[in-house]
């Protein structure tokens, strides 16, 4: 019965009660007739209204709302949101939870960050990134929601375009394969020569054949056997030369840039257009960079509005200087120049760059670079004088991030699927391996990422779900391993394909 008159509440259920009670000077008491068990227990139920019912509360809290998970809060935190949890999960965050929507997911909390999008966390998943999910969405995949966007993440819809080439190289194919399980695959489509690459925006898909062939055929993915349009890349400006195009980078659906390796001229296209001769409509020459007047532009990606363009800087195929990136304003189509050196553009502290991948959360652009071959015929052993240099889109400094060494061998392909992670393709006598490092501080934090090491890997690329989807080439049984960032675990074990993918590209 104390435990009645002192709580808080009494005087919310005094006028229930008000019946029974009798006063001595400043005593309130029970009538004496009225001391039964009935009503003992109504003053001890009426006691218990509104108290908090977890077994275990800790924190300080200022809670509205009803806790009725059975868990243990011990985070210290202040729950201000209103809503209810219900999940007999642990929060031990110490966060702030300001968001007022319902916690059903039974999962653990303990990334210190803020919750403030209102929205329904179901997943049952973990939540340890530490940082805000302001979209106001609902996070139902188990996983990370890093859209922003106020939306449902995206689930993997979509197709992978993938090319592959025959062990021979006498011939390559495109593979249509579904980006969720079970991952069907429409097989051997678009035949033609193996020097060939893939590129897609949207719902179109574009197979790039290079050195000597120099073409674009579009397709539609939902009628991959009827080509949209097949356009060359070849100009008769320069009669001579093999332009042996190298990518294709999309500003919007009706302007992209294509990087023309065989020719210093960059050209701006129409990837809509409905006839070849509507196809180019602009150039960009880069003939500075290069005392032959070719600058062997490889790789190209847009941010905020430019485009950066990688150069490998050849003198008869082999790199004797430092690669180069030239900044291209995409509303003007012409060339920025970033005050970095003696040319417009961004010389960067590696040898021989050959893929890039974008970190979409700080817009910072990490290049791999191979150094140098060893000649064919041994008279010159390979070099050690590339790595994964970053560029800072903005300011447009670079940093050396990780430097290709006798321990970490030839570094390939690099992807980047957070601020916190990434992945480098490296290689030796021994094969392949499927690297994780921290592309922060370019501190490799695994090798050999689910037992990928001396294989021959081909490809790497994020799908639509955010997987890591990995390229294996074996004449034998080529196939494409599909993982899940978050632990490195198999989505997919291995897609089979019939030739070695070499490439991917997202349709959506």
């Amino acid at each position: 019965m104390l435990a009645f008159f002192t709580n808080p509440k009494f005087h919310d259920n005094y006028k229930l009660l008000k019946p029974l009670l009798q006063t001595q000077g400043n005593t309130l008491k029970l009538k004496r007739k009225y001391l039964t068990v009935p009503v003992l227990a109504m003053a001890l139920v009426l006691t218990a209204c509104g108290s908090d019912d977890d077994p275990m509360d800790t924190d300080p809290t200022t809670e509205s709302n009803a806790d009725t998970d059975g868990g243990t809060d011990t985070d210290g935190g202040t729950d201000t949101d209103g809503g209810t949890d219900t999940d007999g999960g642990t929060d031990t965050d110490g966060g702030t939870d300001t968001d007022g929507g319902t916690d059903t997911d039974g999962g653990t909390d303990t990334d210190g960050g803020t919750d403030t999008d209102g929205g329904t966390d179901t997943d049952g998943g973990t939540d340890t990134d530490g940082g805000t999910d302001p979209d106001g969405g609902t996070d139902t995949d188990g996983g990370t929601d890093t859209d922003a966007d106020g939306g449902t993440e995206d689930t993997g819809t979509g197709q992978v375009i993938v090319s592959a080439v025959e062990s021979g190289f006498g011939s390559a194919v495109v593979h249509i394969v579904d980006a969720a399980a079970p991952f069907d695959v429409q097989a051997d489509l678009n035949s033609g020569v193996s020097d060939m690459i893939v590129r897609a925006y949207e719902e179109n898909y574009y197979v790039i054949r290079r050195f000597q062939t120099d073409s674009i055929t579009a397709y539609s993915v939902n009628d991959p056997s009827n080509p949209l349009y097949e356009v060359s890349t070849n100009s008769d400006a320069e009669p001579e030369v093999s332009s042996n195009p190298h990518d294709l980078i999309f500003l919007n659906a009706n302007k992209a840039y294509l990087l023309r390796y065989g020719s210093p001229l960059v050209w701006v296209v129409n990837p809509s257009a409905t006839d070849p001769s509507q196809f180019k409509i602009g150039e960009i020459d880069l003939s500075a960079y290069d005392a032959d007047g070719v600058p062997e532009a490889t790789r190209g990606a847009i941010v905020n509005g430019k485009l950066f363009v990688v150069m490998q800087r050849l003198e008869n195929f082999s790199p004797t200087q430092r690669g180069y990136v030239a900044v291209i304003d995409t509303a003007t189509d012409t060339e920025i120049n970033t005050n970095t050196g003696d040319l417009p553009g961004i010389e960067i502290p590696a040898f021989n760059p050959t893929e890039l991948s974008v970190d979409t959360a700080t817009d910072t652009i990490f290049i791999s670079a191979v150094g140098v071959y060893a000649s064919f015929d041994g008279s010159q052993p390979a070099q050690l004088t590339g790595g994964v240099v970053t560029v800072d889109t903005t300011d447009y400094s670079t940093v050396a991030l990780i430097d290709d060494t006798e321990d970490t061998g030839r570094i390939d392909n690099v992807e980047v699927v957070s601020a916190s992670k990434g992945y480098v393709v490296t290689s030796s006598d021994a094969g392949s391996s499927l690297d994780q490092f921290n592309p922060s501080t370019g501190r490799f934090d695994a090798l050999g990422v689910a037992g990928l090491s001396g294989v021959d890997i081909r490809a790497i690329a994020t799908g639509p779900a955010g997987n890591l989807w990995v390229g294996i080439a074996d004449a034998a049984a080529p196939k494409i391993v599909v993982l899940n960032p978050s632990d490195n675990s198999f989505v997919s074990e291995g897609i089979s394909v019939t030739f070695n993918p070499s490439g991917f590209a997202i349709t959506q």
